[in-house]
């Protein structure tokens, strides 16, 4: 249960945290768009800081559950070939997922310490801090080229694998019972 809730927020915030960030570019680029104001820029940087915090928070979650869902459910990953897939699929990209969920880690702290600065110095001393906070979030999202795309895109795929079950190993009892359902 822990698992399904957790990776139902994960993916969520991922996706939402996609959104977001997408509204600071120009559409199929990495540039910034002119036309964004500082105040709009530094509601998207909040909604993005609390998105992340989200997408940490509930990644850990999933990682723990799956381990524990791995190593204590008695499926043995010979007879149910959807499950060893699954893992295979979501384990796989653990690294990329510990570095980008360090660049998050970064991009949170810094939106706080600007934050912080904000509460100090006032408005006036955003726009400095502006420069790195995009640079801070371009890095974020062009880190590690097209890999956290397809980490994406393997975890949707492990989600149908776990619901269509495919390679599952029927025993020759069951086999039979299947083959005479059939013939019926």
């Amino acid at each position: 249960m822990l698992l399904t809730i957790s990776a139902i927020f994960w993916l969520g915030g991922f996706a939402l945290r996609t959104v977001i960030g997408n509204e600071f570019f120009v559409p199929g680029t990495l540039e910034y768009e002119p036309g964004i104001s500082l105040d709009q820029e530094r509601t998207l940087f909040q909604l993005i800081f609390a998105s992340s915090i989200v997408v940490l928070v509930s990644y850990t979650l999933v990682l723990v559950s799956a381990i524990a869902v791995v190593r204590l459910i008695p499926l043995r990953f010979k007879e149910h070939g959807w499950l060893l897939m699954a893992s295979l699929l979501f384990f796989l990209f653990v690294p990329v997922e510990v570095f980008t969920g360090y660049l998050d880690l970064k991009f949170i702290f810094l939106w706080m310490s600007t934050q912080d600065i904000l509460y100090l110095q006032g408005l006036q001393a955003y726009e400095q801090h502006s420069t790195l906070m995009r640079e801070t979030l371009s890095h974020r999202i062009g880190a590690l080229g097209g890999l956290p795309v397809i980490a994406t895109l393997s975890y949707f795929t492990a989600i149908c694998v776990v619901v269509w079950r495919p390679l599952l190993y029927r025993g020759g009892a069951a086999r039979t019972a299947d083959a005479a359902r059939r013939q019926s």
